[in-house]
């Protein structure tokens, strides 16, 4: 009955037209059909009580409204995919610079130990060449005061033999050209 009511055009409730089978009674002259709802609006059901009534179908206008919402909201999502794979590749690009840069850091800071390194090892071994040097000039210095020592003696002995010549210095070969102690 509804749907007769709907294509005939009269837009009417439900409880609007069991008023009218039942009186008779209108309150409106009947070649004037009241306009409750215009053509380009739908009309849907709220009630849940009157659910055996298929819901009227949506005018082409707002079909294009709910058209252009989906377009619009797919440019939009699109757009921001677009704008959160960019910040991705950006991010990814920003990661690669900064493995690089710290590559590079890493090859300067290695070099710049091999080269402490060699240089530890050239001082270690410039350490033990002096140590070296050092003992043998220690022994050197300890043999040269031993020979002064003996010399000493060997002139303390000479002029207490002699007590006459204590006067007169002796000259003699050994005294004048003394072995030399430095080799």
């Amino acid at each position: 009955m509804l749907s007769e009511v709907f294509a005939a055009g009269n837009h009417l409730f439900p409880e609007e037209t069991g008023f009218l089978e039942t009186s008779g009674f209108t309150p409106w002259d009947p070649q004037e059909t009241p306009v409750l709802f215009s053509e380009q609006e739908p009309v849907f059901s709220i009630s849940s009580s009157d659910n055996s009534t298929p819901l009227p179908k949506p005018s082409n206008e707002v079909v294009n409204v709910m058209e252009e919402r989906k377009r619009r909201r797919k440019i939009s999502n699109r757009e921001s995919a677009r704008r959160s794979r960019m910040r991705k590749q950006k991010h990814l690009e920003d990661m690669r610079s900064q493995l690089n840069r710290l590559k590079t850091e890493n090859r300067a800071l290695m070099n710049r130990l091999r080269a402490v390194n060699l240089h530890g090892k050239l001082v270690r071994h410039e350490n033990q060449q002096l140590m070296s040097e050092s003992v043998m000039l220690q022994q050197k210095l300890r043999d040269i005061r031993h020979a002064l020592h003996l010399r000493q003696l060997h002139n303390q002995l000479l002029q207490s033999a002699w007590p006459c010549n204590n006067n007169v210095p002796m000259y003699n070969t050994y005294e004048q050209n003394p072995p030399s102690l430095i080799t």
